[in-house]
């Protein structure tokens, strides 16, 4: 869970900062704690890390801003969760459409809202915004939800 960081906090990596409401989306759901300085320090050690291990997709032509296509992106939600999040979580690799029906079996949901950017965020299961890492962002605001990312419990 995350206390008291959001994702414009200058203690953040840039690219988080910039991409990563994904990224804190799962830090929120963790059962572990992020709070204050010490908090975005580990977030920013995790990013590097899951970096590293390919979780997380670096900056591909090595031009420092991570703003190509397929840059900053997670590439194993599963992994991320389970290794970095203590997170007992697997996901189904599917974009599902914003009508549908959660199933009793999810046990987190991330929305992705749609203004003139694409914003992530964590939903209830009646589809309502529980978490958004900038408080209350102009895409959750202005925007409507496009699809959701369903993670079961494993």
């Amino acid at each position: 869970m995350l206390k008291g960081i959001k994702q414009s906090d200058k203690e953040l990596l840039p690219v988080i900062q910039k991409y990563g409401c994904l990224f804190l989306c799962f830090a929120n759901a963790s059962p572990l704690i992020f709070e204050e300085s010490n908090g975005r320090k580990a977030l920013n050690k995790i990013w590097k890390e899951a970096e590293k291990k390919g979780y997380i997709s670096e900056d591909r032509n090595h031009d420092g801003d991570y703003d190509d296509d397929g840059e900053a992106e997670i590439q194993n939600h599963t992994a991320l969760a389970n290794e970095f999040f203590a997170l007992s979580v697997r996901y189904d690799n599917i974009h599902h459409k914003a009508d549908e029906k959660i199933p009793s079996n999810v046990a987190v949901v991330f929305g992705h809202y749609v203004f003139k950017f694409g914003h992530f965020v964590q939903l209830n299961k009646s589809k309502e915004v529980i978490f958004d890492s900038f408080g209350v962002s102009n895409t959750v605001k202005n925007g409507k939800l496009d699809t959701m990312r369903w993670y079961y419990a494993d």
